[in-house]
Order: C-alpha cells, then structure tokens, then sequence
C-alpha cells in the first residue's frame, strides 16, 4: 500500500521551486509565471528562503536589476549569517570536544558545505549538532559550563521526552543539540559509521554521507509546519543531483526499513521523481512501498501531514512513545504514555492532560472563526 505526501507546496511555491531548481529555460518561464503572478513584496517566508537559490540558478544577468540587487542582497546576507552562527557553532563543538564529546553536524549546515557548495544558498537559523545518546546530559552540561543557555529550564527531564534542545551562544549563536538525528527515535549507530569528515567554521567534525542526507532531508521535511516546510524538496532534489552515482540506494531501503520511516520516504521519493525528476532507480520506491510497516507508521504518517491540531499532536506523540519504548537507550523514560504526554507538553500533573487538550482545541476553533471572519 503505498502513501502520498499531504503537505506540498502551493502552486506559487511549486514555481518558486522549480526557478531555484530547474535546468535555465525551464527556470526562467516558472519564475516568470511567479513574478507575474505575486507580489514581491509579500512573498511567503518559506518561499524568501529559497530565492538566495534562484539567484544561483538564474544569475543577475537573467533578472531585472531591481530584483537582481535585491536577490543579490538576499544571498550576501544569507552567506554573511551563515558564516557567523558556524564560528560560533565552531565555538560550541570546540568545548564538546574538549569533553570528549564526539559531533556530527546534521541538515542545513552539512548540506550547505558538502551537497550545495555554496554557503549563501542555504539560509538557516542555527547549526544542529548530534552528539552519542549515551552522552546527551555531558554535553548539555559542557555547553552549560561554556556559557551556552538551554532554551527549557530542565534539560535533564526534556530529554527523556525530545530528541533535542536549542542552546543560545554567549555571543550570539544558535546550536540544536540532537541525541536523535530524527524526530522518530532510533539508533544512530549506522549514521555515524558511514559519517564523513566535515570542517565548520575551522572545527572538525563530521556530517552524515551522502545517502544519509537524502533520508534524513525527506522524513524530516514531510511533516506540516507553521513555516511552509518545503525546503526539504531543495535540500533533497540537490543531495540526489550532487551525490550521483555514489549515493547507496540499497542503504536507504534498509535504514529506511531499520528506522520504521519506509512510509514517509517512499512517499518523499515518488513526488521527487514525479515533479522534478530527481528520480531513485525504478524499484527503489517499489520497494519502500512494498516494505512491510505498521498501522502506527502509516497513521503517524498521516498525521504529520495534516495541519496542527490536538489530534495530530497526540497521534505523533503515541508514535513517538512506542519508538522509544521499544528502543533500548539506557536512558530514562517517563512510565506510561500518561507520563510520557504530561512530560511532553510540560504539565505539572497528569489530571491536567484533558483540560490542556480541550484548551488546544478551542484555541485552534477560535483561530479558524477568525480566519473565516477576517476581511
């Protein structure tokens, strides 16, 4: 049985896409249809994101000079940011390596380093950093002592139920520190032992291989998003471009199958294929949809795709407990999913899960006779 996304991007988004991704005629007409079609001035914050990459891709010479200057502003403030939150992110890997902590940079920067080559295409806000499982509170603890302040009051408790925690620098920077390269738990060993070395911002460290990239970039992009999430199609689109014949297809089948995630790749894979062309071998999305995976996976799944509401929430929540139930960490965890969902959301007692529940759901009620009331 197989599954299909449920959270792609608009048609004006699908065109900014293809003008940051296309070969030059192509786009040149989908940025045209966009420019015809939107107001530069309130583009969506999703679709600003990927505009440093059309610049690449079209070049000045291919736009008018207003918009020229302003992509060309775009992209130098972009490679400027990036360039400053990875010496800092430097600064952070630093004093985990002085405690003996190894580091594997995953997502934004790692793909802008090694997939894109071009630090000014990937705007981000931070640099996610994984460390060993085994060694999640030393490392809180050695970014603690540096200066570095966790974004929740009790790390130790924050663990047990996420897979990471946001650390702001002591001057200025952003670091995601992971125990978990996904949302959905599983062990990473595999993700370490095929890692490859990776110098940011003059520290050593490692970033996943190639193929791991491309898994990584499709299940943690699918999921809906407040921000319009589609830049997982860039990052994954241009890991399959610049990764060619080195990329392991049979790994990602197996991680894919290892992790519980065939659904969500599959799924990932075949809109890939089907709209950019960036296609896996023929029977590589047959076999992931073929793979045998439990109702929990696809209803997860489906849930992710949908916009937020209490339900949603609760349904990636179970998903999540079951993952690390049945994942032997060594770690503590919260007894019970009651437990689990009281850690969660933060509440201070479990009789409190109904009324937050209901509180969610009359807020997300009030926000949509507001959408449908506004002018």
């Amino acid at each position: 049985m197989s599954e299909r996304l449920g959270n792609l991007p608009s048609g004006e988004q699908l065109l900014v896409l293809h003008a940051a991704l296309d070969e030059r005629s192509a786009a040149l007409a989908a940025w045209q249809r966009w420019r015809d079609s939107v107001d530069f001035d309130a583009v969506d914050h999703g679709s600003t994101r990927l505009l440093p990459l059309v610049y690449r891709n079209l070049g000045a010479d291919s736009l008018d000079a207003e918009v020229a200057g302003r992509l060309k502003g775009l992209y130098r403030r972009s490679w400027s940011h990036n360039q400053l939150i990875f010496r800092r992110a430097a600064e952070a890997i630093d004093l985990l390596e002085a405690a003996g902590i190894e580091t594997l940079v995953t997502k934004g920067a790692s793909l802008a380093l090694l997939s894109y080559g071009d630090v000014g295409v990937r705007p981000m806000d931070d640099v996610d950093v994984l460390v060993p499982i085994e060694r999640t509170r030393d490392a809180i603890a050695a970014l603690s002592a540096g200066g570095w302040s966790p974004e929740h009051d009790d790390p130790p408790a924050w663990t047990q139920v996420h897979h990471s925690l946001g650390f702001a620098g002591p001057d200025s920077g952003n670091v995601d520190l992971h125990w978990f390269s996904l949302w959905q738990p599983a062990r990473d060993d595999e993700l370490w032992r095929a890692s490859v070395a990776l110098e940011l911002g003059g520290a050593a460290t490692r970033a996943p291989c190639a193929t791991d990239q491309l898994l990584l970039a499709c299940v943690h992009g699918t999921p809906w998003s407040p921000l319009p999430p589609f830049r997982w199609i860039a990052d994954a689109v241009t890991v399959i471009r610049a990764g060619g014949a080195d990329l392991d297809w049979d790994r990602v089948v197996a991680e894919a199958e290892r992790r519980r995630l065939t659904v969500a790749t599959g799924a990932a894979l075949a809109y890939l294929g089907e709209e950019f062309g960036a296609a896996a071998p023929e029977d590589v999305v047959a076999r992931l949809q073929a793979a045998p995976a439990s109702r929990h996976e696809r209803a997860a799944f489906r849930a992710a795709c949908r916009p937020d509401s209490p339900l949603r929430t609760l349904r990636m929540a179970w998903d999540r407990y079951r993952r690390l139930r049945d994942l032997d960490t060594g770690a503590p965890r919260p007894a019970g999913f009651v437990r689990f969902a009281q850690a969660f959301w933060g509440l201070e007692s479990a009789w409190q899960l109904p009324l937050h529940a209901a509180g969610a759901l009359s807020r997300r009620r009030h926000g949509r006779g507001a959408a449908r009331s506004a002018p």
